[in-house]
């Protein structure tokens, strides 16, 4: 009887994570910034979807041609759309200070999460491409419930110290937020 409760509760303790995949809906009076971050988060969304309504949209029967195709030519209009977007548009200086309080609070696990796929630095300017050879770091969900959730389409992602924005819709890097997390040793809690 006893490993029977033993095993019930490490069921129990490694489900646990996974119980917090999804964010908790919005919530108003973030801390500094993160309204601010979210509102404008929201207008990009509604700009790419009106820009989406001008593509022939996927069938879900396209060839992986046409599908690179959609993502290039809906990545076109929005970087002309936002022509002068510049690092800092989305997270502004009140949303980095926000970002980088809770950041500073995760813990080691989270941090090597992060760190196992972490494709490392490398050039990354807001309305670039996300380079199609890199891999995706990986997204903590105890971490990703304390950020503010994204729009349809939009991830957080590390690449080396920096958080970046990344559009998967266009496969632009929409903003980023350099040395949001040490790269060299997992932070400490306070």
């Amino acid at each position: 009887m006893k490993w029977l409760t033993s095993a019930i509760a490490v069921v129990l303790l490694a489900s646990a994570p996974l119980r917090a995949q999804t964010p908790p809906p919005a919530q108003a009076g973030k801390p500094g910034g993160l309204d601010e971050f979210s509102e404008l988060m929201a207008k990009y969304a509604a700009l790419r979807g009106d820009l989406e309504k001008t593509i022939a949209p996927l069938t879900g029967r396209d060839d992986p041609a046409g599908v690179v195709a959609f993502e290039d030519s809906l990545a076109e209009k929005v970087r002309g759309a936002r022509a002068k977007a510049r690092h800092g548009d989305l997270f502004t200086p009140a949303a980095s200070e926000a970002f980088r309080k809770i950041l500073r609070e995760m813990d080691a696990l989270s941090w090597r999460i992060i760190m196992d796929v972490n494709p490392g630095q490398f050039p990354q300017r807001v309305n670039d491409s996300y380079p199609r050879d890199k891999p995706l770091s990986t997204m903590p969900p105890d971490l990703l419930a304390r950020l503010p959730r994204l729009p349809e389409g939009v991830q957080y992602r590390f690449v080396g110290s920096t958080l970046i924005l990344h559009d998967i819709k266009t496969n632009l890097v929409i903003d980023r937020l350099p040395e949001a997390i040490p790269i060299s040793a997992p932070p400490r809690r306070r």
